[in-house]
């Protein structure tokens, strides 16, 4: 086990590398095993994760068995491949991978630089589980971009953008037109695309595509006292509930599911470190959120949070900690800034510094390495709601903590997004 994960750590240590020829050649030599189920394809700034689960819960309260391919995970690696909710064992994983081994090392011998990188070979690793399980649908989420991204091989059913904002702009774009037509690079030949509540130089952008590419178009437009209910919560939950039922809707001759279950699935949604609430005294709430938009709709949930709450944070870059840092320093009652052990994580004076100055005295330095002695001090004040945000490395590492797993080795696993 230890080589294999050393070989995982390495690629992933790489970094990322984006284009499709390394996919193709790969899935080729594999067999095109994503050709081999219905996809449901979802790219999106934010909301995608919860709408790939969304879908997945809609289908398998009807009875189908579906494959969930995400990213990144919280706490064990198998978290990105699921099948009927149940996550990839660690041995599968493993024995899949070196399977793939010898192809991605003779790709390289034959082209340099054509090694498949981590996210490539897990991609890989997701089809290949799928095609074995002979799953009946598979929810595919793209992890960045969608033109450029290893998931962006497969020929869909049906293609999802859920969102456009600015994120990743070093990579997608530095404005709305550009990082959306990264995200219209899924969108194939006559296969229809559904779109969230996108901005208007976005959704003409991808107008343009999918007119190119005729490609049937459904923009959402609803008022939110349309959209159907969901178990998780935030109006921008339901605005992803009313994407995922259009789009069971229009796959309804193809994987046909009953209004009624589509209901069920939709309130039995099941999204780990998505404003997950913890019961106890005090209560944990731990809500992954690393960008503007995912700013807006904690915002929008702390409202509903009893106070008084402390807030963790932990980031990645200065304007992904500014956004969230000025948003929760007015409402929490202390702040407690983490710096978790990834090249591109903020430090405690990066964090500090993108603090307005009215609210350094809330502010205390957290110790990521030791989460016992931090709980302690929670612990200490049980009337003081607890809110884990920023970086899903905190949140994971909350949640490896809580579950103890201290052994780490999956929760490292973990893309350079």
């Amino acid at each position: 086990m230890s080589e294999f994960l050393d070989y995982l750590y390495k690629l992933r240590n790489r970094g990322s590398a984006y284009g499709l020829e390394r996919m193709r050649t790969l899935v080729c030599a594999l067999g095109n095993p994503q050709n081999a189920y219905p996809v449901i394809h979802v790219a999106g700034t934010n909301g995608k994760g919860s709408v790939c689960a969304m879908l997945a819960s809609i289908y398998q309260a009807n009875g189908y068995k579906v494959g969930l391919f995400t990213s990144p995970h919280l706490v064990e690696l198998g978290e990105r491949i699921q099948i009927n909710g149940e996550i990839m064992p660690m041995t599968d994983i493993e024995r899949s991978v070196r399977s793939i081994q010898p192809i991605a090392e003779d790709m390289d011998r034959m082209k340099e630089g054509m090694h498949p990188t981590f996210f490539e070979i897990m991609t890989a690793v997701a089809f290949s589980r799928f095609k074995e399980e002979c799953v009946d649908v598979a929810i595919i989420e793209t992890g960045l971009g969608g033109r450029l991204d290893s998931t962006n091989v497969v020929i869909p059913e049906l293609s999802i953008i859920t969102s456009i904002s600015l994120d990743h702009c070093d990579m997608l774009g530095s404005s709305l037109d550009e990082i959306a037509g990264e995200k219209a690079g899924i969108i194939k030949a006559g296969i229809p695309v559904v779109t969230g509540w996108l901005p208007s130089a976005a959704i003409s952008r991808i107008s343009v595509t999918a007119s190119r590419e005729n490609a049937p178009l459904h923009e959402l437009n609803m008022e939110i006292a349309q959209c159907p209910q969901t178990n998780l919560q935030g109006s921008f939950q339901r605005r992803n509930a009313a994407l995922a039922s259009h789009a069971v809707n229009i796959l309804n001759p193809l994987l046909p599911i009953e209004n009624k279950t589509c209901q069920k699935g939709l309130l039995q949604v099941n999204l780990p470190g998505r404003w997950q609430v913890i019961p106890g005294k005090p209560t944990l709430v731990l809500d992954a959120c690393h960008n503007q938009g995912g700013v807006i709709s904690l915002l929008e949930n702390l409202q509903t949070l009893e106070k008084p709450f402390i807030v963790w944070v932990a980031a990645f870059g200065s304007d992904r900690a500014k956004e969230v840092i000025e948003a929760v320093s007015p409402l929490a009652d202390r702040l407690v800034f983490f710096t978790s052990p990834q090249p591109r994580a903020c430090s405690f004076a990066d964090m500090l510094a993108v603090t307005p100055l009215l609210f350094h005295s809330k502010v205390t330095h957290g110790n990521w390495g030791d989460l016992d002695k931090e709980f302690d001090q929670i612990r200490a004040h049980p009337k003081k709601n607890l809110v884990v945000t920023g970086s899903i490395y905190l949140v994971g590492h909350v949640l490896s903590f809580l579950q103890n797993m201290a052994d780490g080795n999956n929760s490292e696993l973990q893309d350079i997004l």
